[in-house]
């Protein structure tokens, strides 16, 4: 049961999310590790954060069963996304922070942004598997297109770059205008973590958009380090407030 003595979020009869924790199963995720222009980078990243390096991750992730653990009987919901994740810094902490993020469902995008702050929106995704273990994934939004990925299984090694736990800035403003309500940096780590398959392999990555909504495009992607596809499960709980700009 929620901690919580009313309803989660609104509206309070049908709430579009509920309390947490999220049980992610099944879960099936390309990574394409990247470096990236450095520029594009500083210019995207949250002026809180310190740059750490050019190195990146472009994904895109089917959720074919999720959880709400309060109220399993309505059994799971699915839905996919996509986006990226640059290495930051914050307050002697260096994780990863989600710079672009993409999903295909409401509830998804509002429990996103509304409790730890990750920057989703809605837009299209698709996520291919072949029988030969190659895959292709894409990520759109307002009919432009933002990630185009390829996989095909590989004997190849590389070393990832560290982008856990997330870091994420957390901003909601005032209804009437004066400042915000939340001004907050979250630290988000993922529990109850269980790998079935992770295989490495090669990897291509294409970044689009338009400048005035989703310039993923200004990341430059300069070189594939390579890439990886993980089927897995983990929980998603909640996340802690690192630091709360104002209270100081």
């Amino acid at each position: 049961m929620s901690n919580f003595d009313r309803p989660f979020t609104v509206p309070d009869r049908t709430p579009l999310f509920k309390a947490l924790p999220r049980h992610y199963v099944g879960y099936r995720k390309l990574s394409v590790f990247c470096e990236a222009s450095p520029e594009g980078i500083r210019k995207a990243l949250p002026a809180d954060f310190e740059y750490v390096s050019n190195q990146i991750e472009v994904f895109v992730m089917d959720c074919p069963e999720v959880h709400d653990m309060d109220n399993r009987a309505m059994g799971p919901r699915a839905y996919l996304e996509g986006g990226v994740v640059v290495q930051a810094a914050y307050g002697g902490v260096t994780g990863g922070h989600v710079l672009y993020e993409f999903v295909t469902t409401d509830d998804s995008m509002a429990g996103g942004r509304e409790v730890w702050g990750y920057p989703k929106k809605l837009g299209a995704v698709t996520y291919e598997e072949a029988a030969d273990g190659s895959i292709t994934a894409s990520v759109s939004r307002l009919g432009h297109s933002l990630i185009k990925l390829s996989y095909r299984p590989d004997e190849v090694t590389f070393e990832k770059p560290l982008l856990h736990p997330r870091l994420q800035v957390k901003r909601i403003p005032r209804a009437d205008g004066e400042g915000f309500d939340v001004d907050q940096i979250i630290l988000n780590e993922l529990t109850g973590a269980k790998v079935f398959s992770q295989r490495r392999g090669s990897g291509a990555v294409l970044l689009g958009g338009r400048s005035e909504m989703d310039p993923l495009m200004e990341l430059g992607v300069s070189r594939v380090i390579g890439a990886e596809h993980v089927v897995a499960e983990f929980k998603l709980g909640y996340g802690r407030v690192f630091h709360d700009k104002l209270k100081g």
